[in-house]
């Protein structure tokens, strides 16, 4: 039976579908800066093989968010953070695609997800300052600046660590 499958289908010829599908994401990531639709191209080749690969997701998203296509760019950062959700960049790329979109309370959300989960990430922090800043002002809340002030003050000191 083995033999029959064998030659009507073929032998498989290179390499296992995960290599493959690794090589393509890391194609994706080399074609990025100069070829970002070949980029594209290659992350949902990957994905095509491998679609638990979170990362793939992410850069896709991100380069969907790029080219402005906002919901496809949350649907990737989506995927990634259901796969990883202890990655707090997958976080943050979704609180900016969210942000974008005019959604300011759910992007404040993921971005304190993404601190949170990433205390090191700077633009987390300063993205939440400048968020919080706003609805501070617009609300005359002191407590709610001060918070912002805490964000803008992780921020600078990470910039300076």
């Amino acid at each position: 039976m083995g033999d029959l499958v064998s030659l009507r289908l073929g032998r498989r010829r290179g390499t296992l579908r995960a290599t493959s599908a690794l090589m393509w994401y890391e194609r994706g990531v080399a074609l990025e800066a100069r070829d970002p639709e070949g980029a594209i191209a290659a992350y949902r080749r990957a994905l095509a093989g491998r679609p638990d690969l979170a990362d793939a997701h992410c850069n896709l998203g991100r380069l969907l968010h790029d080219r402005g296509e906002l919901a496809r760019a949350e649907a990737s950062y989506r995927r990634a953070r259901e796969l990883d959700p202890r990655v707090g960049l997958y976080a943050f790329n979704l609180g900016v695609a969210l942000e974008d979109a005019g959604r300011t309370s759910e992007a404040v959300a993921m971005y304190e997800q993404a601190v949170a989960l990433e205390p090191a990430l700077a633009d987390a922090h300063y993205n939440l300052a400048r968020l919080i800043e706003l609805a501070a002002r617009g609300a005359s809340d002191d407590l709610l600046m001060r918070r912002a002030l805490r964000h803008l003050h992780h921020y600078r000191r990470l910039l300076t660590a």
